[in-house]
């Protein structure tokens, strides 16, 4: 049976600010709204459901998924499954040069921070802070269970989800991707004025 090495990363507290279908391609942003072409694929929708499943057997309400931060999410995967930036001493929260957005390599001493917490705000009409959770496999695919797994495997991740500890303030909006072997989980402490994401047709 093949092996697959799966990898997780998330931001530490002490940096807080205070306040099977083929790739996607990654289109240039002409604006600053997705609006309705945002959706979640099957797999996408299959995770949103199993991570609320887990909050709920926690007391805590579900999530429903938002178009801003479902957009940055799926974004994200797709450059991470395309051009590789999480390589070296770049981790799974970097960004590629090859994008309408801000290209940086992200490493464990968090000096890129706001890399990742202003994407949202690059990239959307969301205008707080966004926080990311991702996983991934060596083996070019990953699935929804597998990506939740990983995530409660590691108790910084499975805080984030759950609202334990330092992210004990409640998240008003949510969103996923998935792109090849790449699942990450944006969240952020103000409401997505673009509304909720649908389900692809």
């Amino acid at each position: 049976m093949k092996k697959i090495l799966l990898i997780a990363f998330i931001a530490t507290s002490a940096l807080l600010p205070r306040n099977e279908a083929p790739l996607p391609s990654i289109q240039p942003a002409t604006s600053k709204k997705p609006a309705g072409s945002v959706c979640l694929t099957s797999e996408e929708k299959r995770l949103v459901d199993i991570m609320n499943d887990f909050r709920r057997g926690k007391g805590l309400p579900a999530l429903a998924a938002t178009r801003s931060m479902s957009y940055v999410a799926k974004t994200h995967a797709a450059d991470l499954a395309q051009n590789n930036p999480a390589s070296g001493m770049c981790n799974m929260h970097s960004w590629s040069s090859r994008g309408p957005w801000s290209p940086c390599c992200y490493t464990s001493d968090h000096a890129k921070a706001n890399c990742m917490w202003k994407k949202p705000q690059e990239l959307s009409d969301y205008r707080g802070s966004g926080f990311e959770i991702s996983s991934g496999s060596s083996g070019g695919r990953i699935d929804a269970a597998t990506a939740l797994r990983v995530w409660q495997g590691s108790s910084g991740h499975n805080a984030v989800i759950i609202n334990q500890g330092m992210w004990n303030k409640p998240w008003r909006a949510f969103g996923v991707g998935i792109s090849g072997g790449y699942a990450v989980a944006w969240f952020g402490n103000e409401a997505d004025p673009m509304g909720e994401a649908v389900v692809c047709k």
